[in-house]
């Protein structure tokens, strides 16, 4: 911990092997949608932040960059020490990749002048979509995705045109819905996704190398985002848009100034972690990319509760709430919410906002 004066405490929270354990088995219910979620949380949060209780609670504002496991935690989940609140109720809780990003957050003044830009809702099985001559993206795909068949999504249609209305917007969605109109709408204020995202956390070698034992994939070809024309079979070709905008794609693109990137589906914000240097995939290339916060999922989410759930946080930020207050009041919301199951922290913590804080002028 360093204080806002500069001084650097450190605590032993014990064997991270107990603390990975409990963390693991706490996504495992709250995957599977158990009753004792919150309890499994609850006593991660025992390993975690009460040891700095003491602290830390002399502080509003508490600034995380997590290191290994640590990058699946929900942190707005956690309670204080006695149970009677959730922390993000007492502090202003600010996830970072880095302590860096802090300063980039705070010099940094270029803001995008440029429209929203909503995609969903693809048409999976478009066929005819060319990659654009002058296209930065060199389509490569992981091995593992060459069979997948995706379904439709039948909330996003309804998310990205309720986004769309209140961020004033462009919407792509069916066959425009692609990632070489992605790639040409250069620095977005605001990019909103909502499809299949996928991290693939199976071996790096694939079976058909089995025999190699030196084939190893990029881990930012394991992370991505399915759009049009993902179900094309042998679209590994290089002169065709293969239907996914793969994390490391998205290295290559120009995000430089916008406000948040959004990638709503499934285990967004999942990549493969290396200790001391946090986790490869889409978190990490949207930083690479240029953007200032994004929004990620930690797990599997339902189709219709996101699109909900979405809506809701939009109506925050066009209210003039910042990024992490209007997460909280949505989270908040859906803590009580008429319809019982979506009160599990299966819905209202699977996002988690990393980066900028602050709020978005529309």
């Amino acid at each position: 911990m360093i204080n806002k004066n500069g001084i650097i405490k450190t605590f032993d929270l014990g064997s991270s092997e107990i603390i990975d354990k409990k963390i693991n088995e706490a996504l495992i219910a709250t995957e599977r949608i158990y009753a004792d979620s919150q309890e499994l949380w609850d006593e991660v949060a025992k390993e975690v932040i009460n040891p700095l209780f003491s602290i830390i609670k002399n502080y509003k504002n508490i600034y995380i960059t997590p290191d290994g496991e640590l990058n699946n935690i929900p942190f707005s989940i956690f309670r204080d020490i006695k149970k009677q609140s959730f922390l993000a109720e007492n502090f202003n809780l600010r996830i970072l990749t880095t302590g860096r990003d802090l300063l980039k957050i705070l010099n940094k003044n270029i803001k995008s002048q440029n429209e929203a830009l909503i995609v969903g809702n693809p048409n999976f099985n478009f066929i005819k979509n060319e990659l654009a001559k002058d296209s930065k993206i060199k389509q490569k795909r992981s091995f593992d995705l060459i069979n997948k068949k995706w379904n439709d999504l039948p909330g996003t249609k309804y998310e990205v045109e309720k986004i769309a209305k209140l961020t004033n917007g462009n919407l792509l969605t069916k066959n425009k819905a692609n990632s070489i109109e992605i790639e040409r709408n250069i620095s977005p204020k605001i990019l909103h996704i909502a499809s299949h995202s996928y991290f693939l956390e199976n071996l790096e070698k694939n079976t058909q190398f089995e025999n190699n034992l030196n084939f190893k994939e990029n881990p930012l070809l394991r992370s991505g985002i399915v759009l049009a024309g993902a179900n094309r079979k042998n679209s590994n070709n290089n002169s065709l848009d293969d239907g996914y905008l793969t994390a490391l794609e998205i290295t290559n693109l120009n995000w430089d100034g916008t406000e948040l990137v959004v990638i709503s589906g499934c285990s967004s914000g999942k990549g493969l972690k290396k200790t001391g240097e946090g986790v490869y995939g889409l978190n990490r290339a949207i930083i690479v990319a240029g953007a200032k916060s994004s929004l990620l999922s930690l797990w599997d989410v339902d189709d219709k509760a996101t699109a909900l759930f979405m809506e809701n946080f939009y109506i925050k930020l066009k209210n003039g709430i910042s990024r992490s207050k209007a997460l909280y009041e949505t989270q908040k919301e859906f803590r009580n919410h008429p319809i019982e199951a979506w009160r599990h922290p299966n819905v209202w913590a699977a996002f988690q906002l990393s980066g900028d804080w602050r709020p978005i002028d529309f």
